[in-house]
């Protein structure tokens, strides 16, 4: 018998597939010269910014220095009034708020005879539950006679009651008359009213009469007439001749 020969199986491959190319991105191609031209643009726009804040440097910090110095040679000052301000606030007594308080203080009247006078002061304060009763810092009384004459009279402080229209004066309490004399004691009490005024306190007063000095004194009308209480003393000038009496 003659042999069988088997035919050979035949393998067929798949068609060899090229691998993908990958994907190529634009390549954008600049000339030179305008690569170079973008370069120094950016270049000098950076240049001027630093430029700028250099000169702005140059004059900011040196500011500043000179405040730190000024605030570091003032800081003491600051801080010893901000303690005095502190002490001030502690020490306010909220009853001093109630306390009524007027800068040059007018008052004005008629005498019994409607002369008139008029009282000022430089500071008037209201005395608490007295409505009617002022404490007077720098007092003065202001009286114009009936001939047109004046009388004058301050102190350093004084009370004045404005129902009564009583004026009492304390302190360098001093006495002017247009007739040229003027009165210095210690204390007055002046009835605006009644064109009187009082002291009880040593007197001193001069005039073109002469010097006199008492324990008292007593003015009634107005100063048209003076008496002085007490224990008196006298010194007469005299009249230069042929002067008009």
């Amino acid at each position: 018998m003659e042999p069988i020969e088997t035919p050979s199986p035949t393998v067929t491959l798949p068609p060899t597939v090229p691998p993908p190319h990958p994907t190529e991105e634009p390549t954008v191609t600049a000339k030179s010269g305008d690569a170079i031209g973008m370069t120094r643009h950016v270049t000098a726009r950076h240049g001027h910014a630093y430029t700028r804040f250099v000169a702005l440097m140059k004059f900011l910090l040196p500011a500043v220095a000179v405040g730190l110095l000024l605030l570091v040679a003032v800081w003491p000052r600051l801080q010893e009034g901000l303690n005095r301000l502190r002490v001030s606030f502690n020490r306010l007594d909220l009853g001093e708020a109630g306390d009524l308080r007027m800068v040059n203080a007018h008052y004005s009247g008629l005498d019994k005879l409607h002369r008139p006078y008029v009282v000022t002061a430089d500071v008037a304060r209201q005395t608490p539950n007295r409505s009617d009763l002022v404490a007077l810092e720098g007092p003065k009384a202001d009286i114009t006679l009936t001939n047109g004459a004046w009388l004058a009279v301050t102190s350093q402080t004084g009370v004045y009651l404005s129902q009564g229209q009583l004026l009492d004066m304390f302190g360098a309490v001093k006495l002017f008359h247009d007739r040229g004399y003027e009165l210095t004691t210690d204390s007055a009490h002046i009835d605006m009213p009644q064109g009187t005024a009082e002291g009880h306190d040593p007197v001193q007063g001069q005039g073109v009469f002469g010097d006199i000095t008492s324990e008292g004194f007593l003015l009634a009308d107005h100063g048209d007439n003076i008496t002085f209480t007490g224990k008196a003393k006298l010194h007469l000038v005299p009249r230069p001749t042929g002067e008009p009496k």
